[in-house]
């Protein structure tokens, strides 16, 4: 198990995060864009405007966080997705710009943070629930790695930082345990640490990496049991 991500740790974490991204994408080309990413009915030209406009509105956040006047990250849902699909029909020179821009913006803002000694809580949408101002900056670190993750373009968790996958692996098996429908399961890590599921019950093994593949997108991969691997609520 590990604790959360301080803010200037997920700040210097977002830098190396930000910069594998960019790497990702200089070895891309516009054809690439039109695949299909591991978020069902995504390109990954869809993944990429959405990792822009996600920036933008945890810009917002940051605003709210240091004056405690309550902004919207996004004007509304149809307005979120209209500008993913608007986004996701730019060609790759303008889509690299667009999240290299984006995400420097989100970077210099956050600086902000550090400056105060109290933070306003914030939503990331209006069903969300209350979030500290001071975890804006791992909400983004951890969008830019399961996103990056999800281009399916030779980026994994494996390849993550394991500060990041830990972390997120807490914060998975707490949220997909909850759901109604999740099956009692018990999952082990090859580090040795175990996460109990709607109480514990069936063992599943895997990499923290693969673990972490599994509870927040269905993908099995690398996963074993002595019996068929469930199928998982989705965590969202």
């Amino acid at each position: 198990m590990s604790g959360p991500i301080g803010m200037e740790r997920a700040l210097a974490l977002l830098d190396g995060a930000d910069a594998a991204l960019a790497a990702t994408l200089e070895r891309m080309d516009d054809g690439d864009l039109q695949a299909n990413s591991l978020c069902q009915g995504w390109t990954r030209g869809h993944v990429l405007a959405h990792l822009a406009r996600n920036a933008d509105a945890l810009d917002r956040l940051v605003g709210w966080a240091v004056t405690g006047q309550e902004v919207a990250g996004y004007a509304s849902v149809e307005a979120r997705n209209r500008d993913i699909e608007d986004g996701a029909r730019q060609d790759l020179a303008a889509l690299r710009q667009d999240t290299a821009r984006s995400a420097a913006a989100f970077r210099r803002r956050a600086e902000e943070l550090q400056d105060q000694s109290c933070l306003a809580e914030v939503r990331t949408g209006n069903a969300s629930p209350l979030m500290a101002g001071d975890q804006i900056p791992w909400a983004r670190l951890r969008e830019v790695t399961y996103h990056h993750v999800d281009l399916d373009a030779g980026f994994g968790f494996a390849d993550a930082e394991p500060e990041i996958v830990n972390r997120g692996l807490d914060e998975a098996a707490a949220r997909v345990g909850t759901k109604p429908d999740c099956p009692a399961l018990t999952l082990t890590c090859t580090h040795a640490s175990r996460w109990h599921l709607a109480g514990g019950g069936q063992e599943v093994h895997g990499t923290p990496a693969a673990l972490l593949l599994w509870l927040a997108r269905g993908l099995p991969s690398g996963i074993s049991s002595d019996r068929a691997v469930p199928t998982l609520p989705s965590w969202g």
